[in-house]
């Protein structure tokens, strides 16, 4: 798709507003013409000793030109930038929600802030385009060929030798132009890396200063902006180069008609009035393409910017609703995991052959290893990827078969890694619920034992958590996040490592409060604490992405396998922490 379809796709929906702009850009184009005719007239009353005519009314006439000129002038910038803004309003709108639609896959493989400049940047670039390189555009190519057609009415000789220099301009021109859109495509690639950088640097910074790696990031920063400084001044010192050209070959052009328009003149083959006209319009008709020179750099930008927002938008979710999929009248909740394969690459698996099932209401326990899949078993039952073998189904229903809304609002997870939004405690308690009342959401809090340090809060439900929570410690941020899955009052919970960031007087009130509420409730719990699941009427243990055993704890400790070895190091542990401790109160007595 060439860049004028993709800017004229863009302006669907708004093109009566960019005709407007360009109407009233026609009409200052003409209104331009016009005041040189008039003086034209009144230098011929005044040399040709021909009859004179009313002042007035040239007066008056030059006088509505002028008011129609800034009329004009205001409806062009009018139009124009709200035609811009809302194409910036809607492409910005565009790009998010497809964002959104795309899948877990593509988020893993992208950095966060080379999203953000797509998002922002490169459509403000559009914006730019819009607003002023359109116009622009068609000013400069309508003023010049009007201006041009006069002056062949005056006097075609002399309109030859005045346009001797456009083509040299256009050759110049186009021989610089053509290599700069590739130039600044690299400088919108440099500026996304160093916004990824500054993005990932920011995100990160407790862990830069408790590394005390303040200089090295520094340094690495400098490095990117340098090279993104030097593509900059690469690409702006050809960009200019356009402009230079143009105002040279048109002071060419002006010298030109001053040598050979004062020689006719002397000679009686024009008059000082048309020769006036010509100096007049030959200022003009080089200015435009000034302009668009000087646009020049905007519009390679704007290019660049487009391609890579359209190529953004190009990519397909790999996780979609197949055709015809309907929400199903009625449906159990019970999770059947089925000879399910599954890898990030599909050439590399994580799971193998898994099979699992959890009745409706029960409780499944996953444990296991680092690195044995537990969560990447929790990723792939709200279907954020999709098995290469097998199937997961709810009700007996392949999740492929379910519409994604349908499957996503029926599960609510508390993740690892607890993400909260720049706003109030109860703004993000009630993101799954949005209807959710006020006592409702104080019912949840307790139950997930957070309300009480809510209440001593600086404003309780009303306090700023913070960019990703972090006003809050970890258990607190824990807690608000069962509250937030819990309000959402889903038939499936995923509670991936629920209890992992909470003190053991916290995960004995928290399990207090699970156990209650997981009744009813189709639930996997997945730990590494392997206390949090004991009381779990069944257990699996998934090892190297295989399940290896399952059962209640007391059956899997009997049988002396990978669980009953890890309970055992986890008791170790905790001994040894608790010797630790003593140890360093008590005071050691020599042998």
């Amino acid at each position: 798709m060439t860049f004028i379809k993709q800017i004229y796709d863009l302006l669907e929906g708004r093109r009566l507003f960019m005709a407007c702009c360009i109407a009233c850009g026609l009409i200052f184009a003409a209104a331009n013409l016009i005041p040189p005719l008039l003086i034209r007239k009144l230098i011929q009353w005044l040399t040709e000793a021909k009859p004179a005519g009313d002042l007035i009314e040239i007066s008056l006439l030059l006088l509505g030109i002028y008011l129609l000129r800034g009329v004009s002038r205001y409806g062009y910038g009018f139009f124009s930038h709200v035609t811009a803004y809302r194409v910036m309003h809607a492409l910005m709108t565009r790009v998010y929600k497809h964002l959104q639609n795309l899948s877990h896959s593509f988020f893993n493989r992208q950095r966060t802030g080379n999203l953000m400049a797509r998002s922002i940047n490169d459509i403000e670039a559009i914006e730019d385009f819009i607003a002023h390189g359109i116009p622009e555009t068609a000013l400069a190519t309508v003023i010049p060929i009007s201006m041009v057609a006069v002056l062949f009415y005056l006097n075609p000789e002399l309109a030859l030798i005045a346009i001797l220099p456009i083509p040299l301009t256009a050759f110049l021109v186009y021989r610089y132009v053509s290599k700069v859109r590739t130039m600044w495509h690299a400088v919108r690639e440099r500026l996304s890396e160093l916004a990824a950088l500054v993005q990932d640097n920011m995100s990160g910074i407790a862990v830069i200063k408790s590394f005390a790696r303040e200089r090295e990031c520094a340094r690495q920063v400098t490095h990117r902006s340098a090279t993104f400084h030097d593509r900059l001044i690469k690409a702006n010192t050809v960009s200019l180069l356009p402009a230079g050209i143009i105002e040279a070959t048109g002071g060419l052009g002006i010298v030109l008609v001053i040598w050979s328009g004062g020689n006719m003149a002397l000679n009686d083959s024009i008059s000082v009035a048309d020769l006036f006209v010509f100096i007049v319009y030959m200022g003009h008709i080089y200015q435009p393409f000034l302009q668009l020179a000087s646009f020049n750099d905007v519009l390679q930008r704007a290019a660049a910017s487009t391609e890579r927002v359209f190529q953004l938008l190009a990519i397909r979710p790999e996780i979609t609703d197949a055709p015809g999929v309907t929400v199903p009248k009625i449906i159990t909740y019970d999770i059947d995991i089925d000879a399910l394969t599954f890898g990030y690459d599909p050439n590399t698996p994580v799971l193998h052959d898994i099979d699992l099932y959890i009745g409706e209401g029960d409780i499944l326990a996953l444990v296991g290893p680092t690195g044995a899949g537990k969560s990447t078993l929790a990723n792939l039952l709200p279907r954020f990827y999709d098995p290469q073998q097998g199937a997961i189904r709810i009700g007996g229903y392949d999740l492929r078969d379910l519409p994604l809304s349908f499957v996503r609002q029926n599960i609510a997870s508390v993740l690892q890694d607890v993400f909260l939004f720049h706003g109030t405690v109860y703004e993000n308690l009630v993101f799954g619920h949005p209807d959710a009342t006020e006592h409702t959401v104080r019912e949840a809090a307790q139950a997930a034992n957070a309300h009480a340090f809510i209440r001593d809060l600086p404003k309780g439900y009303d306090t700023v958590v913070g960019e990703r929570g972090v006003r809050l410690s970890g258990g607190e941020k824990q807690r608000l996040s069962i509250a937030r899955a819990l309000l959402k009052d889903a038939p499936i919970l995923i509670l991936d490592e629920a209890t992992s960031s909470v003190d053991v007087e916290t995960e004995a009130l928290i399990q207090e409060a699970l156990y209650r509420l997981t009744q009813n409730r189709t639930t996997l719990v997945i730990a590494h604490r392997l206390s949090t699941v004991r009381r779990s009427p069944t257990i699996a243990v998934l090892d190297e992405g295989r399940v290896v055993e399952t059962g209640n704890h007391r059956s899997l400790i009997d049988r002396g396998g990978l669980y009953a070895r890890m309970v055992r190091a986890q008791d170790l542990t905790r001994n040894g922490k608790i010797l630790s401790r003593i140890a360093t109160r008590e005071p050691q007595v020599a042998d």
